[in-house]
């Protein structure tokens, strides 16, 4: 069997830009592998402090609590968190806003996975045309009875065929399983941010009617 060195060379200059590829989509799969793990984004201290927020009128325990962890999850509750005082309705459209900003945040540079995808096979496809190209060439030029020649050709075609597929084939399950990961945090998120927005807004029922309740007793 050949050295690997020599199959990637017998690919000629397509195997540059299929290289580049490879490179650009492996940087992305770690970089993504490290943002969207799940514990670092769906802090399980600040899931409690959701799900303990209706049982206290005090804020500031949860607004502690997104202050030490940072991260994706805090921001869109701290958001919340900081319009308590406003209309229910403000509440919703800042965490819709804020959700929006998080989801491209954590979905950034998938489509550069996606075009890794994509792009490789055709890059391999390329150069099979052009390797198949300069086969045909040499044979108008020298006929048939230079075999190295024509085997050159042909490698250059099928190796960069098979380069292309080994990269767009990993590229394209790592992109559909990172945004599956993507969209299951981004759908916990959103979970989330309607727990602070009903707390929130039946805090707020809650005040009014006390108030009222108040006004009325003073009344009397």
């Amino acid at each position: 069997p050949r050295p690997m060195w020599e199959m990637i060379l017998a690919g000629r200059y397509m195997m540059i830009p299929i290289s580049l590829a490879s490179l650009v989509g492996l940087a992305v799969i770690i970089e993504r592998l490290y943002v969207l793990r799940h514990g670092r984004i769906i802090v399980p201290e600040i899931a409690e402090a959701v799900e303990t927020l209706s049982a206290s009128n005090d804020l500031s325990v949860a607004y502690a609590i997104c202050e030490r962890r940072p991260g994706p999850f805090a921001n869109v509750i701290r958001a919340g968190l900081d319009n308590a005082d406003n209309d229910w309705t403000i509440i919703r459209d800042v965490l819709q806003e804020s959700g929006r900003q998080e989801a491209t945040l954590l979905t950034r540079r998938l489509g550069v996975l996606e075009t890794v995808a994509a792009v490789s096979p055709l890059l391999g496809l390329l150069g099979t045309v052009l390797g198949m190209i300069r086969t045909f060439t040499t044979i108008s030029a020298a006929g048939l009875g230079n075999p190295e020649t024509l085997s050159g050709g042909i490698s250059e075609a099928m190796v960069t065929t098979a380069a292309g597929l080994i990269i767009g084939i990993p590229a394209l399950v790592a992109y559909n399983w990172l945004n599956g990961r993507a969209e299951e945090i981004i759908y916990e998120l959103e979970f989330y941010s309607a727990k602070v927005l009903n707390t929130l807004r039946t805090r707020q029922g809650a005040d009014g009617v006390s108030g009222r309740a108040e006004a009325e007793a003073g009344g009397e």
